[in-house]
């Protein structure tokens, strides 16, 4: 659609469209007639759901009386009343007899569709096979059987026009009604998505976005569908009051959907989109399941259905336990692996709060379902006693270890319980294992321990190094791994929690560097590859999650600004509602993460997760170092430990400030 096709806006605001001026009138018209009618509709809609089936019931039996009359006349050209009298008393109350007991008066006309005009096909047969015994038996001449055909015909046109009449008023009585919206997509699954806005009242769709040129300049169920880059688009989308998109394409890979969005960026608009595909064509949704647009989408990635033989392989009737169950990988990892079957599901965390949460979602999962007991645990990792008990209590057999310190700016000024819970924690756990014979042991490892430039990165490495050494030593029946990956969509600490906070805030957006680079995935996706990669585990394996490509931070914000309907404050829109603002790298931050030390990575046989081959420190030599440490802390409690950590990690290199000597109150 050119700019020039647009010749101006009616009082209606229904804008005349070049060629399609006629069409655009009759809408008009059809609008008009339908707001004289709002009235009386809007009274019967009202109505109580009894006063409504008396209503119903009394124009079905005047138009069985009038079906009647008309198959007389059509086929006798006369109703001879004197023989028929009783034929038309009875047959019209039988009718809506007949009508109310096959269910015709529980349907609700206004959402109903085809399956629903199956009771009303039933009562009008039997109605008819009621008129053909009622000839027989009151008036078996001279009235032909015949009558009884045309009089089922004619019925049920009159009922059927009649509810459909109903329910094209009820429909407009509130077309009127709910905030204005598009609707991406014109094909089978947008006008089902047209068909659930409209049985509701929280949403008016009032045009259609497609980029099928075949469609540009149609209307389709009284909306026009617009070409979605044409300039003259975002305009008429103002103009309509249109603030929110309702996605409707099926199976748009990842990449493709985020150009798409990327696409959407200058309308301004909020979008969203309702739950999976086949919900919406089984009519299993309604208005109130609108969403904002799955976060995956908006980062363009595309998660790999999980093999189900290795989500199964170390969880199923076996004994499961989660250390850091209540963080924000630990927890996922248990919602992924109670369904599973596992014989039991032990949750360990020294949060009380976040372990009452997890067990709270947990019991919600398992309420109604024959799902497996769960077991929550208060404890340290730092105590190997702890784990030692609950590992013997309860017979475990597969453990992940997720407990960690991980907030990079937190852990940088807080160094020693780091150390203490990341390094000697992941310690404390692993011997436990292997003590007790677990047969699985996988460590949830972190991007940042490559190359680290943070207290927490060097912590993670140096607790891989731990896991490598470890294994290298031997570990009885113990099969021992680790996992490494980035990000992962909101995570405690994460960015877009973050960012959408502050947009609902009115802004600023802080971003700390232009140029940062992060890679991303979803939490259930990186916890199904993470009990995925256990499965593979052959011994000492450093397993790598494909991350996918790198998102540039400023783009992920620009991005959240527009899904939020929002414009941006810059140069180029000075007027603009949310601002970006650079505040500069934290202490421990860097611009971008990387996943391989040693650049070098094999396939496993799964298409997400690779094997990589790194050196490492020998227990022999790596247990009289992590000995010196525990020394040095316990006898300086305010060393920060840089150096120590930079003697075992050749390849950090911080990148902080340094603490103050002490703090002295001001003398009064």
């Amino acid at each position: 659609m050119r700019s020039d096709d647009i010749a101006n806006y009616g009082s209606e605001g229904v804008y005349i469209y070049g060629k399609s001026r006629v069409a655009d009138q009759r809408l008009m018209m059809k609008r008009k007639v339908s707001r004289s009618l709002g009235g009386l509709t809007e009274k019967l809609y009202s109505l109580r759901a009894g006063e409504k089936q008396a209503i119903a019931q009394l124009l079905d039996v005047v138009f069985a009386f009038v079906a009647l009359a008309f198959a007389n006349v059509l086929r006798l050209s006369g109703v001879d009343y004197s023989q028929l009298w009783p034929v038309f008393i009875f047959i019209p109350l039988a009718t809506a007899i007949i009508f109310y007991r096959v269910g015709v008066y529980n349907v609700v006309i206004r959402y109903s569709g085809l399956e629903e005009q199956f009771p009303l096909v039933k009562g009008v047969v039997l109605s008819a096979v009621l008129l053909l015994i009622s000839l027989y038996l009151l008036a078996p001449n001279p009235n032909p059987r015949s009558i009884f055909v045309i009089y089922g015909l004619v019925l049920l046109f009159l009922c059927t026009g009649s509810r459909h009449l109903w329910k094209g008023l009820a429909s407009d009585a509130t077309s009127e009604a709910g905030e204005p919206i598009a609707i991406y997509g014109a094909g089978a699954l947008g006008r089902q998505v047209m068909q659930i806005c409209r049985n509701g009242i929280d949403y008016r769709p009032v045009l259609w976005l497609d980029d099928d040129a075949k469609h540009h300049g149609r209307m389709l169920s009284n909306a026009r569908v617009l070409d979605p880059k044409d300039p003259a688009t975002p305009e008429l989308l103002k103009r309509h009051g249109v603030e929110t998109i309702l996605m409707a394409i099926p199976y748009v890979s990842g990449a493709l959907m985020k150009e798409l969005l990327e696409s959407l960026q200058t309308f301004n608009c909020r979008i969203q989109t309702l739950p999976s595909f086949e919900d919406i064509m089984a009519n299993r949704v309604t208005t109130q399941d609108v969403k904002t647009l799955p976060l995956e989408e908006l980062i363009g990635r595309v998660p790999v259905s999980p093999d189900t033989e290795l989500m199964s392989k170390n969880i199923t009737a076996k004994v499961v336990m989660v250390t850091g169950a209540g963080g924000s990988v630990g927890s996922e990892l248990c919602r992924q692996i109670l369904p599973l079957q596992p014989a039991c599901l032990v949750l360990f965390d020294v949060s009380e709060a976040a372990l009452y949460q997890i067990d709270s979602d947990l019991q919600k999962i398992r309420q109604g379902a024959d799902l497996p007991p769960v077991h929550c645990v208060l404890g340290n990792v730092i105590f190997k006693n702890e784990l030692t008990h609950t590992i013997k209590t309860y017979g475990v057999q597969t453990l992940f270890h997720a407990a960690a310190y991980k907030h990079v700016p937190m852990v940088e000024n807080n160094p020693q319980p780091a150390i203490r819970t990341n390094i000697f924690g992941s310690l404390a756990v692993l011997e436990a294992a292997i003590e007790n014979n677990v047969s699985n042991f996988l460590f949830i490892s972190t991007d940042k321990a490559v190359r680290p430039t943070n207290v927490m990165g060097a912590t993670k490495r140096v607790a891989e190094m731990v896991v490598q050494a470890k294994a290298a030593a031997g570990t009885n029946n113990t099969k021992v791994c680790m996992v490494r990956f980035g990000n992962v969509i909101g995570s405690s600490g994460s960015v877009v929690p973050k960012f959408s906070k502050q947009i609902e805030n009115g802004g600023p957006l802080t971003v700390t560097h232009k140029d940062i680079v992060r890679y991303f995935m979803s939490i259930p996706e990186a916890a199904q590859l993470v009990i995925q990669a256990s499965a593979l585990c052959k011994g000492g394996d450093v397993f790598l999650l494909d991350m996918g490509q790198p998102v540039q931070i400023a783009d992920l914000a620009k991005s959240l600004v527009y899904l939020h309907g929002k414009t941006l404050k810059d140069e180029e829109n000075p007027r603009g509602e949310i601002e970006i603002l650079y505040t500069g790298l934290r202490e421990g931050e860097k611009l971008y993460e990387e996943l391989l030390i040693d650049e070098t990575a094999e396939a496993t046989a799964h298409p997400k997760i690779s094997r990589a081959k790194e050196s490492f420190i020998e227990w022999d030599e790596l247990e009289p170092i992590l000995k010196r440490f525990e020394s040095i802390m316990e006898s300086d409690p305010d060393n920060q430990m840089i150096e120590q950590l930079r003697s075992v990690v050749s390849e950090y290199s911080p990148n902080r400030s340094p603490k103050l000597e002490s703090f002295k109150s001001p003398v009064v």
